[in-house]
């Protein structure tokens, strides 16, 4: 889709970042449906090097599917940007290799709309670990605090062959709407609803 962008790309160029300095973040554990166990955090500003190498696992393909264009790495002004967050308006949390806890191999953040209680939602997980349900637990993680944030409702962006993240919509429970325009599925999720599976 030449000329179309991320929104969450394209705001890197009109939202100021907002730093926080590095703060302890013990480790959390998510179980995937196959019984492996999963370490995650709060991302850290300490974590731009290693999300730059997080993006270097991704193929083509997936890439393609987050960002809406080819673009093989991140440059250091956006690792920056997405490793600083305040916690509250945007969020972001990655899932950690079991086997190499420096690693990471999920990422899911948010970005409040300023003055709304809507955020822009956005996931990505390394080819390797897609398919288990890691994308689908990190993102329950996520919800939770986006909550406690005041988020009440979710929106994204998906190419509509993105299968994976229109499933993981509907499997996290929420009232899901989707509509497809410029060759764009439009999803809006429901916080405030009592979700039927989590």
């Amino acid at each position: 889709m030449p000329g179309t962008t991320s929104p969450l790309v394209a705001s890197l160029h009109v939202a100021p970042v907002q730093a926080t300095p590095d703060v302890e973040s013990p480790l959390r554990f998510v179980e995937l449906a196959n019984g492996e166990i999963i370490p995650w955090r709060a991302i850290q500003p300490s974590d731009a090097i290693a999300l730059q190498e997080f993006h270097e696992t991704l193929s083509d393909a997936t890439i393609h599917r987050r960002f809406f264009h080819y673009m093989p790495h991140l440059s250091d002004r956006m690792a920056h940007r997405f490793t600083n967050v305040d916690g509250r308006n945007r969020q972001a949390l990655v899932a950690l290799d079991p086997a190499n806890t420096n690693r990471i191999i999920a990422v899911t953040r948010i970005d409040r709309n300023p003055g709304t209680t809507e955020a822009e939602y956005a996931a990505v997980v390394t080819d390797a670990w897609q398919g288990r349900g890691l994308g689908k637990q990190l993102s329950r993680e996520l919800i939770d605090r986006a909550t406690a944030s005041g988020i009440e409702t979710l929106t994204a962006e998906v190419l509509p062959e993105n299968r994976h993240m229109l499933h993981l919509f509907r499997d996290l429970g929420f009232p899901v709407s989707i509509t497809f325009e410029d060759g764009v599925a439009h999803v809006r999720i429901d916080l405030t609803a009592i979700p039927a599976s989590i």
